[in-house]
């Protein structure tokens, strides 16, 4: 079966017949919702298969995700619309010649129709065809009792209306307004007589009050190929979650092996669903992956793990642990927890899909209260960490925080612009090794702000007292060290503005910023969470150049910066916008983290960032900066991104950090013609002269069915491993696709 997207959108269809102002649930209503439902199954899964690129130019009607809204039946009136018409008192009726039936969205046209009111009994005995907003359908013949709402329909062809879903069945018996059953049944979503894949069935019953369909006799044909038959199954046809099997996966890894995994989807409650995952690899074994779901009013439940009894390649167990918790106490209040666990070390590098999973250092679980109100944020928390990388030695493993109190008020005083800001936090830092203890922080201000349309002025001071209760165990020291700082600044701003020869806005915006922290000895104080900032645009008017709160660096500094931005007069849309500064340092920055260097510098390094839109579809971005007193460059970051109106999109960065980083990025999406396209990706270190990852693949794409195969090489661990993969999905659109996917390409929408 298929997960029907856990929602469905399938719609009754409402009667065309009736009788006064009595509605009869007629068979021909119920036929329509059949074979409606029988569609379900399909169109609501439908996708290309390549969501970067444009879909393939089809034949009206296109596949559509959704069948159209129902109009209200219940109150039109009932038109028949005949050349003849013959009645015998009240037993029988017979409408003869082009015989025509309308009811609001419904029509029925026949060339005889027969009618005995005793008994209720409609018989059709020429070619009928019947249409509404949702489905048409033609028949050779049929046979329906209003008051039994039971019928037969021969021959029957039917199609979505706004879709290219279509099919057919040599019979069509309902019984009741509870079951319907189909013999010879198919169904594709690909136009013409001569469909490139098929879905047949011998036998097909409908159980309407169970929103279930059992096949019997199940065939998918792909290219006139038979591929998958299946003697019994069973599927939803409404908007009711079924549990049952999904589609399978396969990919291949050199180190794992062939890897076939087959979902299963468990509808445990309308709130609650479980999908429980068999894998088996050919190198290492079998694994069971599970996810579980639970949605109320206020809370949402999470849990996934992965359980490998015995890895063969290792000749141990394996397993993986993930579940979140979210409650919404009222508006203002909220509650939230997160674990994570692994049983080993290697486990990323061994199934992490991704770079970004392998490369992965420790694994964070976490519990919290967070409120927030008009001036003020507050949040409670304890967390805790599992190192997974051997790299990292005891000593600089992350502290667990047990608990941390942290709060946060910006409020203001009157109307005048004063204003008070207070930052507060209570941890207590938790470790086998080192150091271990309480730290509090607190950090009140007092602020002048103003705001005007040519400017803006903000004057801050505030006091920054940081105080510790340690326990040193073997190692020497003051048990309860504090510190206590003054913290000056200024920020000040203009806004100017001019019209440009092409008819746009430009805009100049010059900043300055005042800082000033006298200098306090602070190498006494632990290091638990503190660390150097990234340089960047935004630390040019930070108050500290520490994160954490165990160092606050001396300041007497002045912040140069400026930026300026372009905007189309056409569109109103900002071309280009630059953004520079430096800081000048007045006097020598002394704190230092970790026996550092202090700062010695007459300045620190210019920062220019430049993004650019010369189109539409294309952006460029640059960022530099340059060590004025070493005349080196310090970061440098090149990007381009362009996207095609025929679909060809390709996107490059280069990243450089001295001593640190030296990379470069492409993606490249290029649609040969209308059906394949070809896709590649290079992330290369030029650092290490190595390889990170490379994806290479080839699409074919129809308008009913997509082939993709992709081979990809990427490190799954510090020490150079590689991973190569191989992987294939093949998608039938609207049914679903098999196999498993790469990664995404792109991970941002094209501009």
């Amino acid at each position: 079966m298929s997960r029907l997207n856990r929602a469905g959108f399938c719609d009754t269809v409402a009667p065309i017949f009736t009788a006064g102002t009595r509605v009869h649930p007629t068979p021909l209503r119920r036929l329509a919702a059949t074979l409606a439902g029988t569609a379900c199954i399909c169109i609501s899964i439908a996708a290309t298969a390549q969501d970067e690129a444009p879909a393939v130019a089809c034949p009206a009607p296109a596949l559509a995700p959704n069948l159209g809204p129902v109009p209200d039946r219940s109150r039109a009136p009932l038109e028949i619309r005949t050349e003849a018409f013959e009645a015998q008192d009240e037993q029988f009726g017979e409408a003869i010649g082009s015989v025509e039936l309308f009811r609001a969205d419904q029509y029925l046209s026949t060339e005889v129709l027969r009618y005995r009111p005793d008994t209720g009994l409609v018989t059709l005995p020429s070619p009928l065809s019947y249409r509404d907003a949702q489905i048409e359908l033609e028949a050779s013949s049929g046979l329906f009792g209003l008051f039994e709402q039971n019928g037969d329909f021969n021959d029957l062809r039917y199609r979505l209306v706004g879709s290219s879903a279509h099919g057919g069945a040599d019979v069509v018996h309902i019984t009741g307004s509870e079951r319907s059953e189909l013999v010879g049944l198919w169904f594709t979503t690909c136009a013409g007589d001569d469909p490139e894949w098929m879905l047949s069935a011998n036998e097909l019953e409908l159980r309407h009050d169970e929103g279930v369909g059992v096949a019997r006799g199940a065939k998918l044909e792909l290219g006139g190929v038979p591929i998958l038959w299946l003697p019994w199954m069973t599927f939803p046809i409404d908007d009711r979650r079924k549990s049952g099997f999904l589609y399978p996966s396969l990919s291949t890894a050199n180190d794992n092996g062939l890897e076939i995994s087959i979902p299963w989807y468990w509808n445990i409650a309308p709130q609650m669903d479980a999908t429980i995952t068999p894998r088996y690899y050919t190198e290492r074994g079998f694994m069971l992956s599970g996810e579980y779901r639970l949605l109320t009013k206020r809370t949402y439940s999470f849990l996934e793990f992965d359980l490998m009894p015995d890895d063969r390649d290792r000749d141990t167990d394996r397993w993986r642990a993930l579940a979140r918790w979210d409650m919404a106490i009222n508006r203002a209040w909220r509650a939230g927890a997160d674990i994570e666990r692994v049983s080993d070390n290697e486990f990323f590098q061994d199934f992490g899909g991704s770079l970004a999973q392998t490369s992965r250092q420790f694994l964070r679980s976490n519990a919290g209260l967070d409120g927030a109100g008009r001036y003020w944020i507050f949040s409670a928390l304890v967390d805790d960490f599992q190192v997974i990388d051997d790299a990292v030695a005891p000593s600089r493993e992350p502290y667990s925080r047990l608990p941390r109190l942290a709060f946060m008020l910006d409020a203001p005083l009157g109307r005048s612009g004063l204003g008070t800001r207070v930052d507060a936090e209570a941890v207590y830092f938790d470790r086998d090794v080192g150091v271990t203890g309480a730290r509090l922080d607190l950090f009140p201000s007092l602020v002048w702000n103003t705001q005007r349309a040519w400017g803006f002025f903000e004057a801050s001071a505030g006091y920054r007292y940081t105080s510790y209760g340690l326990d040193l165990g073997d190692e020497p020291g003051d048990s309860s060290p504090d510190r206590g700082l003054p913290v000056f600044s200024l920020d000040s701003g203009m806004y100017f503005e001019r019209d440009t020869k092409s008819g746009g806005t430009q805009t100049l915006e010059p900043r300055l910023f005042y800082l000033y922290v006298p200098y306090e000895d602070q190498s006494a104080l632990p290091d638990f969470d503190t660390g150097d900032f990234t340089f960047g645009f935004a630390q040019l008017f930070a108050t500290n150049r520490f994160t954490g709160a165990d160092r606050q660096a001396d300041a007497n500094q002045l912040t140069l910066a400026a930026s300026t931005r372009s905007y189309s007069g056409r569109t109103g849309r900002e071309t280009w916008n630059l953004n520079f500064g430096q800081i000048i340092y007045l006097d020598r920055s002394e704190v230092t983290l970790d026996e550092t260097t202090p700062v010695d510098e007459d300045t620190s390094p210019f920062i220019a960032e430049f993004n650019w839109h010369p189109l539409d579809r294309t952006n460029v971005r640059l960022g530099v900066q340059w060590n004025w007193e070493n005349r080196e460059l310090d970061v440098g970051v090149v990007g381009l991104g362009h996207t095609a109106k025929n679909g060809n999109r390709v996107s490059f960065e280069y990243r450089f950090r001295r001593d640190r980083l030296d990379q470069f990025d492409v993606r490249w999406l290029w649609p040969v013609n209308e059906r394949w396209r070809l896709f590649t990706k290079v992330s290369y270190s030029l650092e290490e002269s190595d390889l990170l990852e490379g994806l290479a693949g080839v699409e074919y794409e129809s308008c009913c069915w997509a082939l993709r195969l992709a081979a990809r090489r990427y490190l799954r661990d510090r020490n150079g491993g590689e991973r190569d993969a191989l992987y294939l999905e093949l998608q039938l659109k609207g049914l679903g696709a098999f196999g498993r996917r790469e990664p995404p390409l792109f991970h941002t929408p094209a501009p």
